[in-house]
């Protein structure tokens, strides 16, 4: 087992009860039910925007109102992935009784369909290999791109990688089609986590028929009213659009200076709800009315390590519950990092790419 350098392990004890039963003191019955609130009043001002978006570019006349069209449904299409359908398939978005996924999360998890991806497959992707083990090269599917970047210590490095803290950038552009296409390819693969040929077939018929109505929506309808070149390139950038705000945040929690890396074989050695917090980074904590309008809009993603410990909390109980986790984790001498701003987790992306990307020296060593 190898990790990165960091602090040394402590014995947390009773870490995980601790900080359970802190959270649950702060979140009394009456707090949860007007943290869900919160979140169900904001998923219906995003789902109205979504629509309102939508219908403002197949009625847009002009170039600059279909620009100003399409940015909007950029964000709207964003903003559903980022409130909604990752609430509802982590089994937040309404309570559950059990960890199983609850019919009424299910069918609001089907929101992912709308943006173009295949919510069985995040199930898997997502909730398993990045919550189970995040950061931990050849299991989190989050931090392995392939030979294309080098995210981790552990990983190998190729010469191209020296500038990936340039390139990358422009290749976040792509996640929304890569997830896409990578749905498919998965089914077609057979992957061996499907259980039978029945099973896959469904997987495979819902996979295609959400594939074929989101083109159509977002293709075929808009091309009613507009010359079909046209809505092939907007589509693309609404894609591209997506794909950038998609890859950049969720980067920005874990793919930074601070987080911790690990190596499959054995799992890290510390306690998992340790683990969670070594690996993932908040940011944009402020109280100024640009943090304020991000944590609204980022669906709680900026509160990634209250998120990765509590994922069956609704996202709009993450700030109360952010003082009650940043004092457990002192009294257990864990280690929990908060960049000031969105800003400064973005630049420390691109000084964790640089780094990842440079050849190591006699002086170094490549587990930092």
């Amino acid at each position: 087992m190898s990790i990165t350098t960091g602090p040394p392990p402590v014995l947390t004890g009773g870490f995980a009860g601790a900080l359970t039963r802190a959270v649950s003191e702060r979140l009394d019955a009456a707090t949860l039910r007007a943290a869900r609130h919160r979140l169900h009043v904001k998923a219906l001002i995003i789902a109205v925007w979504y629509v309102v978006s939508f219908v403002a570019v197949i009625l847009s006349s002009g170039w600059l109102e279909g620009i100003v069209a399409a940015a909007s449904i950029s964000l709207a299409f964003a903003a559903v992935g980022f409130n909604i359908q990752h609430d509802a398939n982590h089994n937040a978005f309404f309570a559950a009784p059990t960890k199983r996924l609850s019919r009424a999360n299910r069918i609001v998890g089907w929101s992912m369909f709308v943006v173009g991806a295949d919510a069985n497959r995040w199930l898997y992707r997502h909730n398993t290999l990045h919550h189970g083990s995040p950061n931990v090269v050849g299991i989190d599917s989050d931090i392995n791109l392939g030979p294309l970047a080098r995210l981790a210590p552990f990983q190998r490095r190729y010469f191209w990688h020296r500038y990936q803290h340039i390139y990358l950038w422009p290749l976040y552009c792509f996640t929304v089609l890569e997830i896409m296409f990578n749905d498919l390819a998965t089914l077609v693969g057979a992957s061996r986590h499907v259980r039978s040929s029945r099973s896959r077939l469904s997987d495979a018929t819902i996979a295609v028929l959400t594939k074929v109505v989101f083109v159509v929506l977002m293709v075929g309808v808009p091309s009613l009213t507009h010359p079909f070149w046209v809505i092939v390139l907007g589509a693309l950038g609404v894609m591209f659009a997506v794909g950038f705000l998609l890859g950049v945040v969720f980067q920005s929690a874990h793919v930074v200076e601070g987080a911790e890396f690990a190596e499959a074989g054995s799992r890290p050695p510390y306690q998992w709800h340790e683990w969670q917090v070594r690996s993932s980074l908040d940011f944009s904590h402020g109280s100024g009315p640009l943090s304020r309008l991000f944590r609204w809009y980022a669906g709680g993603l900026d509160h990634q390590t209250e998120h990765h410990l509590f994922p069956r909390l609704p996202h709009t109980a993450y700030p109360l519950i952010a003082p009650v986790v940043s004092a457990v984790c002192v009294d257990y001498g864990i280690p929990r990092h908060v960049q000031p701003s969105f800003h400064a987790a973005v630049a420390s992306h691109f000084r964790h790419l640089r780094a990842m990307g440079r050849p190591p020296t006699p002086s170094s060593t490549d587990h930092r």
